[in-house]
């Protein structure tokens, strides 16, 4: 959309919500906007600390839901010659989660499905390949666990090692 494809190789996402997330639409239209404001403070505080000197946390709420990632998808279109691929992960039940993730995921299951304590199964796949990443064991792999987050070392997973995969992977394809 900003004319960057033919500076870009490949593009690889992780765990992002293509398809958006139906939970966000739902608590947006029945939490009231008083109550919208004061979470959102909360938030945007926190992302003040965390180095962000604007935050704006209704507005990436916004973004999330599946009608805004709808109408996104139809003005941005893939272009030929950019690699696409999408890479999506799952928590096998709540308490896999740390919080808030071990809380949303009850929201994200009831209205969406299966998902990483904040986006959806089917909400990952984008391009022309994509990765389910799952555990043999009980423990799922979250949203957070996905970035590293809370520096956990799972047993059937390695993210720093799945990295370095993804990228070996790329690189055998010529990119």
């Amino acid at each position: 959309m900003l004319g960057m494809a033919p500076y870009v190789a490949s593009l690889t996402t992780i765990n992002t919500p293509h398809r958006g997330c139906v939970f966000a639409d739902y608590l947006l239209s029945v939490i009231p906007e008083s109550v919208q404001g004061t979470i959102a403070a909360a938030y945007n505080a926190a992302l003040k600390k965390l180095g962000d000197e604007s935050p704006d946390f209704m507005a990436a709420v916004g973004d999330l839901t599946a009608s805004a990632c709808l109408a996104m998808n139809e003005i941005v279109k893939d272009s030929p010659g950019v690699y696409y691929q999408s890479v999506g992960s799952k928590l096998n039940k709540a308490a896999d989660g740390q919080f808030p993730l071990n809380f949303s995921y009850k929201l994200v299951k009831y209205f969406d499905g299966p998902n990483d304590g904040l986006v959806a199964d089917e909400s990952f796949p984008w391009g022309s390949r994509y990765q389910m990443l799952v555990t043999a064991g009980e423990r799922g792999i979250s949203h957070g666990d996905m970035v590293d987050l809370n520096r956990e070392n799972l047993v059937d997973f390695d993210v720093r090692e799945f990295y370095v995969q993804l990228v070996s992977r790329l690189r055998r394809m010529g990119f």
